[in-house]
C-alpha cells in the first residue's frame, strides 16, 4: 500500500500529464524517435526500444518531465528511476549515463525537455533559496502551484512565437517555485563554482581531488582551482561546507549523534565542530538534534 505523500505525488503526477497531453507523441503528428524541438527551449525525445546513452553532457540546465515509460539516471554507482508524470532536473555539464524504456502499454518512451537559458536575475537574488541537496537525487517533488506552472509554461512554450513573453513569464514562474526546493539548485548553478559545490554535495563524504571534480566538469585542475579562488572559495572550503551540511541533515532528521556528525563533517573535536556549526547555522548541534522533525522543514 502506497504511503500518503506516496498517493498525493500520484495524483499530481497524473494531473500533470493531462495538462501535457496535448504535447504527447500520440496527440501529434509522429516524427519517430529522436529528439525534437517545439520551441527555443522545450524539446521533446522518444525511442521505441530500449536503450543506455553513455556520457550525456547537457549544455544547459534542463527540467525534464517523463511521458511515457521509465527513465534511469545514473553517475557512477547511484542511480534514480523516473515514471511516467515524474520531474527532474539536468545539472549542465555533468555527464550522466541515461537508460529509457518504453511503456509496455504503448510502446513508447517520451520526455519533455525545458531547457533553462537564462534565470532571471531577480529570481536568482530570491531570498530564501535553499542549499543543494545532499547526495544524488534528480527528482522534483510536486505540489498543485509547480504542477500548473509546469504545464502553463510547457503549453506557452509550445505555442507560437506571439506568445514569446507569456512564455517568459510562464517559466520564471515555475523558476521561482523551483527557488527553494534542494534538488533544484542546479538549474541556478550558473557558475563552475557552483557547479562544482553541487558535485561535492552529491557526495560530501569522497575525498574529492580537484583533478576528479575537474574531469567530472569537463575542465582543467588548474582553471577549476583558479575559478573558485575567484569565487571567494577553495576546493577545501566547498569540500567542508558540504560536509557541515551532511552533519546538519543527519541532526535534523536524527541519524546518529553528535559525534558522528562531527565524524561527518570532518572534524575530531567535538568542540571545533560545534563552534564551527553555530557559526555556520545558528544554533548548536545539540538544539539541532533535539528539535522535533516536523520543525525541520
Amino acid at each position: 500500500m502506497l504511503k500518503p505523500v506516496e498517493d498525493a505525488q500520484s495524483t499530481l503526477s497524473r494531473r500533470l500529464l493531462q495538462l501535457l497531453r496535448p504535447l504527447e507523441m500520440s496527440s501529434r503528428t509522429a516524427r519517430g524517435p529522436g529528439l525534437h524541438t517545439f520551441a527555443r527551449q522545450l524539446f521533446s525525445y522518444c525511442c521505441i526500444e530500449r536503450e543506455r546513452l553513455v556520457s550525456v553532457v547537457s549544455e544547459m540546465p534542463r527540467i525534464g518531465i517523463v511521458l511515457s515509460g521509465e527513465k534511469e539516471f545514473w553517475l557512477g554507482d547511484a542511480g534514480q528511476r523516473f515514471v511516467a508524470g515524474d520531474v527532474f532536473v539536468l545539472p549542465a555539464g555533468t555527464p550522466f549515463d541515461a537508460v529509457n524504456i518504453p511503456s509496455e502499454a504503448n510502446g513508447l518512451y517520451e520526455s519533455l525537455l525545458l531547457e533553462v537559458t537564462q534565470v532571471p536575475k531577480w529570481v536568482q537574488e530570491m531570498p530564501g533559496a535553499a542549499r543543494p541537496v545532499v547526495g544524488f537525487d534528480l527528482r522534483v517533488p510536486l505540489s498543485q502551484e509547480l504542477v500548473d506552472a509546469l504545464g502553463h509554461a510547457a503549453i506557452s512554450l509550445g505555442g507560437s512565437d506571439h506568445a514569446a513573453v507569456l512564455a517568459e513569464h510562464r517559466l520564471a514562474e515555475v523558476l521561482i517555485l523551483l527557488r527553494k526546493l534542494p534538488v533544484a539548485q542546479p538549474l541556478f548553478a550558473q557558475s563552475l563554482a557552483e557547479r562544482a559545490a553541487w558535485l561535492v554535495a552529491r557526495a560530501p563524504a569522497r575525498r574529492w581531488t580537484a583533478e576528479e571534480i575537474g574531469r567530472e566538469l569537463g575542465v582543467g585542475a588548474s582553471t577549476l582551482r583558479r575559478k573558485l579562488v575567484e569565487a571567494g572559495t577553495s576546493l577545501r572550503g566547498v569540500q567542508a561546507s558540504a560536509r557541515m551540511q551532511l552533519a546538519h541533515e543527519m541532526l535534523a532528521r536524527g541519524e546518529g549523534n553528535i559525534t558522528d556528525a562531527a565524524d561527518a563533517a570532518g572534524y575530531a573535536s567535538r568542540s571545533h565542530f560545534a563552534r564551527r556549526f553555530q557559526a555556520v547555522y545558528g544554533a548548536s548541534p545539540a538544539e539541532v538534534r533535539l528539535r522535533e522533525p516536523t520543525q525541520q522543514g
